[in-house]
């Protein structure tokens, strides 16, 4: 055994040594595995269908055979590939039982002018009122989704089974992990964005003052921060492992998701146009990144003081609030009721734009200029690749 290496794997060390020097795995690699979650819910959802048009007035979806339908489709397929077992074997699987399902699906009825106005429309129109912000179901299953991947990441990186490769990079490089962290920040954001759009009182549309929003989003930092707060005692109480590389000495994911809440209403009082603002934050950290000593002081610095001990949680604080800043401009999009039926399709040209935007935007900053995605340091490359990933 290498004598750099801990040789007892109950130890602190030894965890510590296990999680560190990572460089993780390959973006066709990573959107493999996670396509399975794509095709478990068009599973799930082809399935669901079939069973209703076979008999509406029956179909419940509350049944016990349909809870251990959604436990299955959606957990085992999950299982299996962040565990590196059977992963094109599993994809063709989920693939075939789609088509399957899909195929006793009836085709929708037959339109002779396919030009003419949706029957739908009109029904649609009525039951909009300025400012309803109607529960969408699309939102609900992806950040559920998100959720379980986190927490089976988080609960598995500590097992042999879980492949490394999957676990947080040391400073550049790409992971699941990496992947899931922003993702977080990113859904977040998206759900966040009700918090600052106008509000239905009495009949009337009404804006949030600077001040409303900053009380806000203090009473939604509050809880988090105190989480942050205990993590903190609690790990360091009872000297928990911890890898100082991922958030710092002191600071944790707690603090950074705290924060972002409070720094919001101060970005939109700067520009009301969030692309603007997160595009701006991003494009000046990385020049100050990359053309002046602060990329080297963040990457080789001594701990010394407070701000070198904690750089990575400070300094990529900037990039999460520039994505949660992104996520907030597509919630404002997406999360308001559309006051026609077209008008709600033409939302898709919205969700399009940041995906292309965060698409072009990655390439050209990872392989025309050249820079690795960090997650350590949350760089633009990182930002652009979660705010893709993410609106795709």
């Amino acid at each position: 055994m290498d004598p750099l290496v801990p040789s007892d794997p109950t130890t602190k060390e030894y965890k510590e040594w296990r999680v560190s020097d990572l460089d993780g795995s390959s973006l066709t690699e990573i959107h493999m595995v996670l396509s399975t979650v794509v095709l478990s819910y068009w599973c799930w959802k082809c399935k669901t269908a079939a069973e209703f048009h076979r008999n509406p007035a029956k179909f419940s979806g509350r049944s016990w055979q349909h809870f251990v339908f959604e436990c299955t489709v959606f957990l085992v397929p999950m299982f299996m590939a962040l565990t590196d077992h059977y992963l094109y074997t599993t994809i063709a699987a989920l693939i075939g039982t789609c088509i399957y399902y899909r195929k006793q699906i009836p085709n929708a009825p037959y339109r002779a002018d396919k030009w003419a106005p949706d029957p739908r429309a009109d029904s649609f129109k009525q039951s909009f009122a300025p400012g309803k912000i109607t529960p969408k179901s699309y939102l609900s299953i992806y950040r559920a989704e998100m959720m379980l991947l986190t927490c089976f990441c988080i609960l598995a990186v500590d097992f042999n089974v879980f492949p490394l490769k999957f676990a947080k990079v040391e400073t550049f490089g790409t992971s699941i992990m990496d992947l899931g962290v922003g993702s977080f920040v990113f859904s977040a954001g998206v759900v966040g964005a009700k918090s600052v759009l106008p509000k239905r009182v009495d009949g009337k549309i009404v804006a949030l003052s600077l001040w409303q929003q900053l009380k806000a989003g203090l009473w939604t930092s509050l809880p988090v921060l105190v989480l942050g707060i205990a993590r903190f005692v609690l790990t360091e109480s009872v000297d928990y492992q911890k890898h100082a590389t991922e958030y710092g000495t002191h600071w944790n994911f707690f603090f950074t998701l705290g924060l972002l809440p409070i720094c919001v209403p101060l970005g939109l009082s700067l520009c009301g146009d969030l692309r603007v603002t997160s595009m701006a934050l991003l494009v000046v950290y990385q020049a100050l990144y990359s053309l002046t000593p602060l990329g080297n002081w963040l990457e080789h610095a001594d701990r010394t003081n407070i701000v070198a001990a904690n750089r990575e949680g400070i300094f990529s604080f900037v990039g999460y609030l520039a994505m949660f800043l992104l996520g907030m401009s597509l919630g404002q999009e997406v999360l308001p009721d559309a006051p026609t039926f077209k008008a709600r399709r033409m939302r898709l040209v919205s969700v399009l734009g940041v995906w292309t935007t965060a698409l072009i935007s990655f390439f050209l900053f990872s392989f025309v200029l050249g820079i690795e995605p960090s997650r350590r340091f949350a760089n633009a490359p990182y930002c652009f690749w979660v705010a893709g990933f993410n609106a795709a």
